[in-house]
């Protein structure tokens, strides 16, 4: 693949950026034209994709249509490709398909690992495509600021893909907040129970760390794969899921599900900028700097605002979970090992595993007097409660922005990532937000902005004064 096109053309776009005003370099499209999609990452989680922009009963296959995808996979991503989008051009390598289809794509959809789609995202909007990108949003928190930034920059619009977030339900929780039901939250707990060991999205290496090196088979462009991450060689259980559990590559159970689970508490509370997080406890079989842990507890702790007083939030995964009740809990009601539990002065507020399972007052009694007389709906819904159907209206101009946009998804992301640089490093992390640094443990530094491998670094959007004065 001639890479050298891509890149040219990318240098020229930065070069005309340079001299003319930017506005806006996304394409308007009408109410009534169809939005040209191009998906990568095609296999496993692609499905979601290919299901989710399709809608109830296919009508937002009126909005959209895929005409290009791209997998680093031929075997893996057969059978998705068959069943969704057989006969659309299909590419290995992102950059070929954004270089020889760039003119006929509109948006584009991220499915892969969690360590490719900083580069993927930040290459389709620097070319003024729109973009919808898997949770967590980026690797590392640098990442996640940079496509905030770009989102603004490119004037494009944006979709995380945790699909809570465009769920009535969510939306009804924040109307619940905001009535003042809860009274002051001062303390969250988001639970999961996984990982689940043994599944097809965590494993344990059973030759143990280091992994053994392999060759990569002749259908996995392995170096493609790798992406801008550290490179290693070849093996099984990187690809295609099970790359979850290793630190270089993917955000562990806490990446994989908080932006799930603590969505609603986070935007609730509007919750960023935690003063410290901390690893209470941890249960590790290998290297906590390379591999997941089997069990954690990690608090991060947000300062007082005019939102909401100092509030401390805490994860469990592993099975663990609070050994205190709320103070309105229902007696004789176990507390199960996975939701979410936002706890007022005054009442609190439960969910399942994602905001839009099972949201209710966590006191029975109260909850069924709440529910004769709920708060307005004062936040608009998706239409169809689809993520993909959001996007769609917000590009074609029927609504501003979508609600996991990357101003909301990357502060979400940020504090999950915080949680999860808490379980790779242990101990206590003292945080600077606004400077984006750890003032007591410099050795986050290499994993709040990791150095991309060479011949992989995105080029990222830069103030007039940075282009003028370097």
């Amino acid at each position: 693949m001639d890479r050298r096109k891509f890149v040219k053309g990318m240098g020229a776009a930065t070069a005309t950026a340079f001299v003319l005003p930017r506005f806006s370099i996304a394409s308007t499209k009408s109410p009534n034209e169809k939005i040209n999609l191009a998906c990568v990452g095609v296999g496993g989680i692609g499905s979601m994709t290919f299901n989710g922009i399709k809608g109830k009963q296919g009508t937002g296959e009126k909005d959209a249509g895929v005409v290009a995808v791209c997998d680093i996979d031929s075997k893996y991503s057969a059978n998705n490709y068959k069943k969704f989008c057989q006969g659309v051009k299909m590419f290995t390598d992102y950059r070929e398909m954004l270089d020889k289809m760039g003119k006929d794509i509109d948006a584009v959809c991220v499915s892969t690992p969690d360590h490719t789609h900083f580069k993927i995202a930040m290459d389709a909007m620097s070319l003024g495509k729109h973009v919808a990108v898997q949770k967590p949003l980026t690797h590392d928190i640098w990442q996640a600021r940079e496509l905030k930034k770009a989102k603004d920059y490119y004037k494009v619009k944006t979709q995380m893909m945790n699909q809570g977030h465009a769920t009535s339900a969510i939306r009804m929780i924040k109307e619940w907040y905001d009535s003042g039901v809860t009274g002051p939250v001062r303390e969250v707990h988001v639970m999961c129970g996984g990982p689940a060991w043994g599944n097809i999205y965590f494993k344990k290496p059973p030759e143990g760390i280091p992994l053994k090196k392999g060759k990569a088979p002749e259908h996995v462009a392995w170096d493609l794969w790798i992406g801008q991450a550290k490179y290693c060689d070849y093996n099984p259980i990187l690809h295609p899921l099970a790359w979850r559990s290793f630190w270089d590559y993917g955000t562990g159970m806490l990446g994989d599900w908080f932006c799930h689970t603590g969505d609603a508490p986070v935007w609730c509370l509007d919750l960023k900028d935690p003063v410290s997080i901390e690893l209470i406890e941890a249960d590790c079989s290998f290297d906590r700097n390379v591999f997941i842990p089997n069990a954690s507890v990690v608090k991060w702790t947000f300062p007082k605002t005019e939102k909401h007083p100092e509030v401390a939030m805490y994860w469990y995964d592993g099975g663990l979970k609070p050994k205190k009740l709320p103070h309105d809990w229902d007696k004789n009601r176990d507390l199960k090992g996975v939701g979410m539990l936002m706890i007022g002065d005054n009442h609190t507020i439960e969910t399942g595993v994602r905001p839009n399972i099972n949201p209710r007052m966590a006191n029975t009694q109260f909850f069924n007097e709440f529910k004769k007389n709920l708060p307005p709906k004062s936040i608009p819904r998706a239409r169809q409660d689809n993520l993909y159907l959001e996007w769609f209206d917000a590009i074609k101009g029927n609504i501003d922005e979508c609600g996991s946009n990357f101003d909301y998804a990357s502060q979400l992301t940020e504090v999950a990532l915080l949680g999860s640089l808490a379980q790779r490093l242990g101990g206590k992390i003292e945080w600077d937000g606004k400077n984006m640094r750890s003032t007591n443990r410099p050795e986050a530094a290499q994993y709040v902005k990791e150095t991309p491998r060479a011949g992989w670094e995105a080029s990222v959007p830069k103030s007039w004064l940075e282009r003028i004065f370097g």
